[in-house]
């Protein structure tokens, strides 16, 4: 009898890995940045991390003793607004390194020879900060990793290797958003109050009155309302007044609905002026006239009603026209709050949607 045939196998089509979440740090602020007792090293490869992060790395070092913070890159070009940011930070030192020749990067080889020579010198730091994406410097980071030195690599997109080799791995972002939050938490009356009520609490003897008082503080401590620089009713009813009606047109906010609206984004305004990295980012896009005629250019280019454009379409046409946007422009949590502080726009909120339409000069 013939030999049976063995049945084909199927070969099944291998579909593509699914892509994984973008790694989240692999510490808090305070494991990674150790004791006041301790010294820093920081060293930031300028080429690809933002000048928006200058802020957030001075929080993140606070009181501990800097070894060195170095930031590498061509200030006099392409890394101009370097210069402009670092002025609030003079601890930073800019290391002006240019690219002589095409295809090699010299700011790499500086920022790692320096590593080199902080690791041994006589009193090297007890931890090294990398401020990085780039994946090149993970052989330094191993090396220095063997040599006894806590290591800390920072950065936005880091590669997979480069995060493994270091001690702590801290998402600039995240690290921004935490340090924002604590110092808007600190800055809360209620807070402070809530403490206080704490202390009273604490101590040893207190008579019937002023248990009663403590308690009646409790209460009403949910209760407060703190003045968010909104207008007061006459005010608003007096802007409703003057204010000529509108046409109307669908998801359009009118009459008292667009008056709330209007008081609501004046009182943002006002809670985010009092934070003072809301402060510093305003400040460096107003010294970015560039940035915002961009932008100004890119809400004019689009089609719109009446000048209202979405501000999803002003983003993605501006990132069109300023390819390097992201790189070079604060970073703003809420691209509308960017449109805000420009000055230049009148911004609206309709449902969940955001329009913006530039304001005649």
């Amino acid at each position: 009898m013939p030999p049976k045939k063995k049945p084909a196998v199927k070969m099944r089509s291998r579909r593509p890995a699914p892509a994984r979440a973008h790694a989240p740090s692999t510490s808090t602020p305070e494991a990674a940045r150790g004791s006041k007792q301790e010294r820093i090293a920081l060293l930031i490869d300028a080429d690809n991390v933002s000048h928006g992060f200058l802020p957030t790395l001075r929080d993140f070092v606070g009181e501990t003793t800097l070894a060195s913070a170095r930031a590498y890159g061509d200030f006099q070009n392409r890394l101009h607004n370097w210069r402009k940011a670092a002025e609030a930070w003079p601890a930073l030192d800019l290391v002006e390194q240019r690219n002589y020749t095409a295809g090699k990067n010299a700011t790499d080889m500086r920022l790692t020879i320096d590593a080199v020579k902080l690791l041994a010198g006589k009193k090297p730091p007890t931890t090294l900060v990398f401020v990085t994406n780039d994946s090149d410097f993970t052989p330094i980071v191993e090396d220095a990793k063997k040599d006894g030195v806590r290591i800390v690599v920072m950065g936005e997109r880091p590669h997979r290797a480069l995060r493994s080799a270091a001690h702590h791995y801290v998402n600039l972002t995240e690290l921004r958003e935490r340090l924002e939050n604590k110092a808007a938490a600190e800055s809360d009356p209620r807070e402070v109050l809530r403490l206080l009520l704490a202390a009273l609490r604490s101590l040893p003897k207190l008579n019937a009155k002023a248990e009663k008082a403590l308690a009646e503080a409790e209460r009403r401590l949910p209760l407060l309302r703190f003045a968010t620089g909104r207008p007061t009713p006459s005010t608003s009813r007096k802007a409703d007044s003057s204010t000529p009606p509108s046409r109307a047109r669908r998801g359009r906010q009118t009459g008292t609905a667009a008056s709330q609206t209007a008081a609501t984004r004046q009182g943002d305004q006002v809670s985010a002026s009092n934070d003072v990295h809301a402060i510093r980012r305003k400040e460096a896009l107003l010294n970015r006239t560039d940035l915002i005629q961009s932008l100004v250019d890119a809400a004019r280019s689009l089609p719109n009603q009446d000048g209202w454009v979405k501000g999803e379409f002003i983003l993605r046409r501006v990132r069109e026209t300023v390819p390097n946007f992201d790189q070079v422009a604060p970073r703003y949590a809420k691209f509308y709050r960017m449109l805000e502080d420009t000055g230049r726009f009148d911004v609206e909120l309709r449902a969940s949607t955001v329009f913006a339409r530039p304001r005649k000069a």
